[in-house]
Protein backbone atom coordinates (compact mmCIF):
# COMPACT_ATOMS: atom_id res chain seq x y z
CA UNK A 1 0.00 0.00 0.00
CA UNK A 2 1.40 3.40 -0.98
CA UNK A 3 1.99 5.93 1.75
CA UNK A 4 -0.54 8.78 1.82
CA UNK A 5 0.63 12.18 0.70
CA UNK A 6 1.08 14.84 3.37
CA UNK A 7 1.32 18.07 1.44
CA UNK A 8 0.99 21.71 2.41
CA UNK A 9 -2.19 21.72 0.33
CA UNK A 10 -3.68 19.16 2.72
CA UNK A 11 -2.75 21.30 5.73
CA UNK A 12 -4.46 24.44 4.47
CA UNK A 13 -7.52 22.84 2.88
CA UNK A 14 -10.89 23.30 4.67
CA UNK A 15 -11.18 20.72 7.44
CA UNK A 16 -14.02 18.78 5.81
CA UNK A 17 -11.97 18.38 2.61
CA UNK A 18 -8.87 17.03 4.29
CA UNK A 19 -8.21 13.27 4.34
CA UNK A 20 -9.45 11.23 7.27
CA UNK A 21 -7.01 10.03 9.89
CA UNK A 22 -5.43 6.63 9.25
CA UNK A 23 -2.74 4.52 10.85
CA UNK A 24 -0.95 4.51 7.51
CA UNK A 25 -0.63 8.29 7.68
CA UNK A 26 0.86 8.08 11.17
CA UNK A 27 3.43 5.51 10.03
CA UNK A 28 4.26 7.81 7.12
CA UNK A 29 4.84 10.74 9.50
CA UNK A 30 7.41 8.75 11.46
CA UNK A 31 9.49 7.94 8.39
CA UNK A 32 13.04 9.24 8.92
CA UNK A 33 12.25 10.74 12.33
CA UNK A 34 15.28 10.75 14.65
CA UNK A 35 13.99 12.89 17.53
CA UNK A 36 10.65 13.40 19.25
CA UNK A 37 9.98 16.33 21.55
CA UNK A 38 6.90 16.36 23.76
CA UNK A 39 5.99 19.84 24.92
CA UNK A 40 3.64 21.23 27.49
CA UNK A 41 0.16 22.31 26.34
CA UNK A 42 -1.28 21.59 22.92
CA UNK A 43 -0.98 22.76 19.34
CA UNK A 44 -2.23 25.93 17.64
CA UNK A 45 -1.82 26.78 13.96
CA UNK A 46 0.65 23.96 13.46
CA UNK A 47 2.92 25.01 16.34
CA UNK A 48 3.36 23.97 19.94
CA UNK A 49 1.70 26.46 22.29
CA UNK A 50 4.54 26.15 24.79
CA UNK A 51 8.31 26.01 24.35
CA UNK A 52 8.69 23.89 27.48
CA UNK A 53 10.06 20.44 26.56
CA UNK A 54 8.83 17.74 28.93
CA UNK A 55 10.38 14.75 27.18
CA UNK A 56 12.98 14.19 24.46
CA UNK A 57 13.21 10.81 22.71
CA UNK A 58 16.16 10.00 20.43
CA UNK A 59 16.68 6.25 20.64
CA UNK A 60 15.38 4.58 17.43
CA UNK A 61 13.70 1.71 19.27
CA UNK A 62 11.92 4.13 21.64
CA UNK A 63 10.70 6.27 18.74
CA UNK A 64 9.52 3.13 16.96
CA UNK A 65 7.60 2.06 20.07
CA UNK A 66 5.94 5.47 20.27
CA UNK A 67 4.90 5.10 16.64
CA UNK A 68 3.31 1.74 17.44
CA UNK A 69 1.43 3.13 20.44
CA UNK A 70 0.05 6.09 18.51
CA UNK A 71 -2.34 3.68 16.89
CA UNK A 72 -5.83 5.00 16.26
CA UNK A 73 -9.27 3.46 16.05
CA UNK A 74 -10.05 4.24 12.40
CA UNK A 75 -13.76 3.80 13.10
CA UNK A 76 -13.63 6.73 15.54
CA UNK A 77 -12.26 9.70 13.61
CA UNK A 78 -13.51 13.02 12.27
CA UNK A 79 -14.76 14.45 15.59
CA UNK A 80 -13.28 17.62 17.02
CA UNK A 81 -12.35 18.31 20.64
CA UNK A 82 -13.05 21.95 21.52
CA UNK A 83 -9.73 22.47 23.30
CA UNK A 84 -6.23 22.81 21.82
CA UNK A 85 -4.88 19.70 23.49
CA UNK A 86 -2.85 18.77 26.54
CA UNK A 87 0.53 18.12 24.90
CA UNK A 88 2.33 18.72 21.60
CA UNK A 89 4.29 15.83 20.03
CA UNK A 90 6.91 17.20 17.64
CA UNK A 91 8.50 14.81 15.13
CA UNK A 92 12.00 15.93 14.04
CA UNK A 93 14.43 14.75 11.37
CA UNK A 94 17.92 16.25 11.14
CA UNK A 95 16.97 19.03 13.60
CA UNK A 96 13.96 20.07 11.54
CA UNK A 97 10.41 19.61 12.73
CA UNK A 98 8.52 17.60 10.11
CA UNK A 99 5.17 17.03 11.81
CA UNK A 100 3.36 17.99 15.00
CA UNK A 101 0.59 15.99 16.69
CA UNK A 102 -1.66 17.22 19.49
CA UNK A 103 -2.41 14.80 22.33
CA UNK A 104 -5.85 15.44 23.81
CA UNK A 105 -6.68 14.26 27.34
CA UNK A 106 -4.67 11.07 26.84
CA UNK A 107 -7.44 9.61 24.67
CA UNK A 108 -7.18 11.16 21.19
CA UNK A 109 -4.79 12.90 18.83
CA UNK A 110 -5.06 15.69 16.27
CA UNK A 111 -3.04 16.40 13.15
CA UNK A 112 -3.74 19.47 11.02
CA UNK A 113 -3.67 17.40 7.82
CA UNK A 114 -6.72 15.37 8.93
CA UNK A 115 -10.41 16.16 8.77
CA UNK A 116 -10.72 15.82 12.55
CA UNK A 117 -9.39 14.12 15.64
CA UNK A 118 -8.82 10.40 16.08
CA UNK A 119 -9.39 8.13 19.05
CA UNK A 120 -6.33 6.29 20.35
CA UNK A 121 -6.81 2.54 20.50
CA UNK A 122 -3.85 1.93 22.86
CA UNK A 123 -4.11 5.05 24.98
CA UNK A 124 -3.39 3.43 28.35
CA UNK A 125 -0.36 1.59 26.96
CA UNK A 126 0.82 4.90 25.50
CA UNK A 127 0.48 6.71 28.82
CA UNK A 128 2.33 3.96 30.68
CA UNK A 129 5.09 4.12 28.06
CA UNK A 130 5.41 7.91 28.45
CA UNK A 131 5.56 7.52 32.21
CA UNK A 132 8.33 4.93 31.87
CA UNK A 133 10.26 7.40 29.69
CA UNK A 134 9.96 10.09 32.38
CA UNK A 135 6.72 11.91 31.56
CA UNK A 136 4.27 10.78 34.23
CA UNK A 137 1.73 13.64 34.20
CA UNK A 138 -0.50 12.27 31.40
CA UNK A 139 -0.85 8.90 33.14
CA UNK A 140 -1.52 10.52 36.52
CA UNK A 141 -4.19 12.77 35.00
CA UNK A 142 -5.78 9.78 33.26
CA UNK A 143 -5.90 7.74 36.47
CA UNK A 144 -7.45 10.65 38.33
CA UNK A 145 -9.99 11.17 35.57
CA UNK A 146 -10.99 7.49 35.71
CA UNK A 147 -11.47 7.73 39.47
CA UNK A 148 -13.61 10.81 38.99
CA UNK A 149 -15.69 9.11 36.30
CA UNK A 150 -16.22 6.06 38.53
CA UNK A 151 -17.30 8.32 41.39
CA UNK A 152 -19.71 10.14 39.06
CA UNK A 153 -21.17 6.85 37.87
CA UNK A 154 -21.74 5.74 41.48
CA UNK A 155 -23.39 9.08 42.30
CA UNK A 156 -25.59 8.73 39.21
CA UNK A 157 -26.69 5.21 40.21
CA UNK A 158 -27.45 6.35 43.76
CA UNK A 159 -29.46 9.30 42.40
CA UNK A 160 -31.52 7.08 40.11
CA UNK A 161 -32.26 4.70 42.98
CA UNK A 162 -34.26 7.38 44.80
CA UNK A 163 -35.64 9.10 41.67
CA UNK A 164 -39.06 8.16 40.22
CA UNK A 165 -38.83 5.04 38.06
CA UNK A 166 -40.04 7.10 35.09
CA UNK A 167 -36.67 8.87 35.02
CA UNK A 168 -34.99 5.62 33.96
CA UNK A 169 -37.34 5.35 30.98
CA UNK A 170 -36.20 8.77 29.75
CA UNK A 171 -32.57 8.50 30.79
CA UNK A 172 -31.18 8.75 27.25
CA UNK A 173 -33.07 11.99 26.67
CA UNK A 174 -32.05 13.33 30.08
CA UNK A 175 -28.40 12.45 29.42
CA UNK A 176 -28.50 14.13 26.00
CA UNK A 177 -30.24 17.23 27.42
CA UNK A 178 -33.11 16.81 24.97
CA UNK A 179 -35.66 19.46 26.01
CA UNK A 180 -38.58 17.95 24.06
CA UNK A 181 -39.13 14.92 26.31
CA UNK A 182 -40.22 16.77 29.47
CA UNK A 183 -44.01 17.03 28.82
CA UNK A 184 -44.23 13.29 28.10
CA UNK A 185 -42.12 12.46 31.14
CA UNK A 186 -44.45 14.55 33.31
CA UNK A 187 -47.48 12.69 31.95
CA UNK A 188 -45.83 9.36 32.77
CA UNK A 189 -44.89 10.65 36.23
CA UNK A 190 -48.54 11.37 37.02
CA UNK A 191 -49.37 7.83 35.92
CA UNK A 192 -46.62 6.41 38.14
CA UNK A 193 -47.59 8.60 41.10
CA UNK A 194 -51.18 9.87 40.81
CA UNK A 195 -51.05 11.21 44.37
CA UNK A 196 -49.74 14.78 44.02
CA UNK A 197 -48.34 15.01 47.54
CA UNK A 198 -46.37 11.79 47.12
CA UNK A 199 -45.03 13.00 43.77
CA UNK A 200 -43.92 16.36 45.19
CA UNK A 201 -42.11 14.70 48.11
CA UNK A 202 -40.29 12.25 45.83
CA UNK A 203 -39.26 15.12 43.54
CA UNK A 204 -38.00 17.16 46.52
CA UNK A 205 -36.01 14.21 47.84
CA UNK A 206 -34.53 13.57 44.41
CA UNK A 207 -33.62 17.25 44.02
CA UNK A 208 -32.01 17.16 47.47
CA UNK A 209 -29.78 14.20 46.57
CA UNK A 210 -26.63 16.14 45.69
CA UNK A 211 -23.13 17.02 46.78
CA UNK A 212 -23.18 20.34 44.89
CA UNK A 213 -26.25 22.34 45.75
CA UNK A 214 -25.69 25.55 43.88
CA UNK A 215 -23.26 25.12 40.99
CA UNK A 216 -21.17 22.62 38.99
CA UNK A 217 -23.70 19.85 39.61
CA UNK A 218 -24.58 17.23 36.97
CA UNK A 219 -27.20 18.56 34.55
CA UNK A 220 -29.57 15.68 35.32
CA UNK A 221 -30.06 17.06 38.84
CA UNK A 222 -32.03 19.96 37.36
CA UNK A 223 -34.81 17.67 36.06
CA UNK A 224 -36.77 17.41 39.35
CA UNK A 225 -36.42 21.19 39.73
CA UNK A 226 -37.91 21.71 36.26
CA UNK A 227 -40.87 19.50 37.20
CA UNK A 228 -41.41 21.10 40.61
CA UNK A 229 -41.87 24.45 38.85
CA UNK A 230 -45.18 23.25 37.39
CA UNK A 231 -46.70 23.05 40.88
CA UNK A 232 -48.12 25.92 42.89
CA UNK A 233 -45.69 26.91 45.64
CA UNK A 234 -48.50 26.54 48.18
CA UNK A 235 -48.95 22.91 47.13
CA UNK A 236 -45.22 22.26 47.54
CA UNK A 237 -45.16 23.81 51.03
CA UNK A 238 -48.35 21.96 51.99
CA UNK A 239 -46.94 18.64 50.80
CA UNK A 240 -43.83 19.23 52.90
CA UNK A 241 -45.77 20.20 56.05
CA UNK A 242 -48.05 17.15 55.73
CA UNK A 243 -45.04 14.83 55.28
CA UNK A 244 -42.78 13.52 58.04
CA UNK A 245 -40.49 16.50 57.24
CA UNK A 246 -37.36 14.34 57.19
CA UNK A 247 -33.93 15.62 56.22
CA UNK A 248 -34.06 14.14 52.72
CA UNK A 249 -37.13 16.26 51.98
CA UNK A 250 -35.71 19.31 53.76
CA UNK A 251 -32.57 19.25 51.63
CA UNK A 252 -34.63 19.32 48.46
CA UNK A 253 -37.02 22.01 49.66
CA UNK A 254 -34.13 24.18 50.82
CA UNK A 255 -32.39 23.80 47.49
CA UNK A 256 -35.60 24.61 45.63
CA UNK A 257 -36.50 27.73 47.64
CA UNK A 258 -32.93 29.07 47.35
CA UNK A 259 -32.33 28.16 43.71
CA UNK A 260 -31.35 30.97 41.37
CA UNK A 261 -34.58 30.77 39.35
CA UNK A 262 -36.90 30.72 42.35
CA UNK A 263 -35.09 33.54 44.16
CA UNK A 264 -35.84 35.88 41.25
CA UNK A 265 -39.57 35.69 42.09
CA UNK A 266 -39.43 34.63 45.73
CA UNK A 267 -40.89 37.88 47.10
CA UNK A 268 -44.20 37.01 45.43
CA UNK A 269 -44.36 33.77 47.42
CA UNK A 270 -42.79 34.82 50.71
CA UNK A 271 -46.18 34.81 52.50
CA UNK A 272 -46.60 31.15 51.53
CA UNK A 273 -43.40 30.08 53.34
CA UNK A 274 -44.09 29.71 57.10
CA UNK A 275 -41.38 30.51 59.62
CA UNK A 276 -41.60 26.93 60.93
CA UNK A 277 -40.51 25.72 57.48
CA UNK A 278 -37.60 28.16 57.45
CA UNK A 279 -36.58 26.90 60.91
CA UNK A 280 -36.63 23.31 59.63
CA UNK A 281 -34.40 24.22 56.71
CA UNK A 282 -32.00 26.20 58.92
CA UNK A 283 -31.58 23.14 61.15
CA UNK A 284 -31.03 20.92 58.11
CA UNK A 285 -28.31 23.06 56.51
CA UNK A 286 -26.66 23.60 59.87
CA UNK A 287 -26.66 19.84 60.54
CA UNK A 288 -25.01 18.96 57.22
CA UNK A 289 -22.60 21.92 57.38
CA UNK A 290 -23.83 23.53 54.14
CA UNK A 291 -22.47 27.05 54.64
CA UNK A 292 -24.13 28.66 51.65
CA UNK A 293 -27.40 27.00 52.59
CA UNK A 294 -27.14 28.49 56.07
CA UNK A 295 -26.54 31.93 54.55
CA UNK A 296 -29.42 31.46 52.11
CA UNK A 297 -31.75 30.59 54.99
CA UNK A 298 -30.61 33.71 56.86
CA UNK A 299 -31.55 35.79 53.81
CA UNK A 300 -34.87 34.00 53.45
CA UNK A 301 -35.73 34.65 57.11
CA UNK A 302 -34.92 38.35 56.71
CA UNK A 303 -37.13 38.55 53.63
CA UNK A 304 -39.92 36.88 55.58
CA UNK A 305 -39.58 39.19 58.58
CA UNK A 306 -39.64 42.29 56.35
CA UNK A 307 -42.69 41.13 54.43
Amino acid sequence: MASPEMTNEDLFAPIEKRPKATNASIRHMFGGIDKVLIKEDGVYNGKAISDKVLLCLTQPEVISRLNQLLEINEAMTGFYCMCLGSYAIELHAHDTMKHIIGLHHGTSIRYDGWNGDAELSKNEELLVFLSEQGLSQPLEAHVQQKKSMEANQIAQRNWLEIAPKTFRKYWDQISNMDADYLPTLIQDLHTEMPDQQQLIIVLLQTFGKTDKYWSAYPHYESVPDDILKIFDVRDIIRAYIQSDRNYKTRRGLGRFLCSHDFKKNRKKFIQEIPLEVISDLEKCFDHIGETRGINEMFSLRREKEKA
